[in-house]
């Protein structure tokens, strides 16, 4: 497995920044976010990301995924076939899709899984034609596809080749999904494994004790990443590992990388690299 780092936190860098960081912590290469606000958009991707992708390429990393906004993105727009032609063109070969969520008090679950499915078929076929595997990623809270089992559910009439899975061990952990229970739900689709972890704190209000949870270094939280680790390799489980970077203290870039450049040797050490 080789380590490559989602670039949301670091929207500040340019390509050749990303490339130094890349050098200096052992990277293979990066998860690169295309959303408004970053070097390259959904709206100008056909020209942002040749450009930007190049430095990276030259360097000898890989951009193996690319994260494209944050909702899903609909199946049959132009901008979203744009994104899946422009990442062919440039050789990334995962597109992370966005999110559905449920609404509470607003829609009943059941109303949107049809057509849920029907929008994951027309990705696989728009991946298909590109030469692209979409990533659907489970995500905790009111998400659908939040674990591998209502991820599987959603994707089981589903083509693996062209529509895989993208799991996140700490979502996982929140919603109290075991791993290995999730790699056998998900055998032979999981394509991307994102790396983070979660802790849960209480306070005390009145006489009441109030539960939170937020994100933490590695070594810090509910996930087990050296078992983690271990699952995956038993699994069969031999492609990336995108570390998220994602931490409590996340509004500026050098707190990040203060938690972020440890994660990484620490994860190193486990993988034995």
């Amino acid at each position: 497995m080789q380590l490559i780092v989602f670039t949301k936190l670091l929207k500040p860098w340019n390509a050749e920044q990303l490339v130094t960081f890349a050098k200096q912590n052992g990277l293979a290469g990066f998860d690169l976010t295309i959303r408004d606000g970053y070097p390259v958009t959904p709206a100008g991707i056909a020209k942002e990301l040749p450009a930007f992708i190049k430095p990276i390429r030259a360097a000898g990393l890989a951009v193996p995924m690319a994260t494209v906004g944050g909702t899903a993105m609909p199946p049959t727009d132009k901008l979203t076939e744009n994104a899946w032609a422009a990442c062919a063109e440039a050789g990334i070969k995962g597109i992370k899709l966005g999110y559905w969520v449920w609404k509470p008090n607003t829609e009943h679950y059941w109303d949107k899984v049809k057509t849920i499915k029907k929008e994951l078929a027309a990705y696989a076929k728009l991946s298909e034609k590109h030469g692209i595997k979409a990533l659907f990623h489970t995500h905790s809270d009111t998400y659908y596809g939040l674990n591998a089992s209502a991820q599987m559910h959603l994707l089981q009439d589903i083509d693996p080749k062209h529509v895989g899975s993208y799991i996140d061990p700490a979502h996982l952990a929140l919603d109290g999904e075991p791993l290995e229970l999730a790699l056998d739900i998900l055998r032979g689709r999981i394509a991307m494994v994102a790396v983070k972890n979660s802790h849960y704190a209480s306070k005390r209000e009145g006489s009441r004790v109030v539960w939170s949870r937020g994100v933490c270094p590695l070594h810090e939280g509910i996930v087990d990443w050296p078992k983690a680790v271990a699952l995956l390799k038993a699994s069969g489980y031999d492609g990336y590992l995108s570390v998220h970077g994602e931490y409590d203290n996340r509004d500026e870039l050098e707190p990040v990388l203060e938690v972020l450049v440890p994660d990484i040797k620490y994860l190193r050490g486990v993988l034995g690299a």
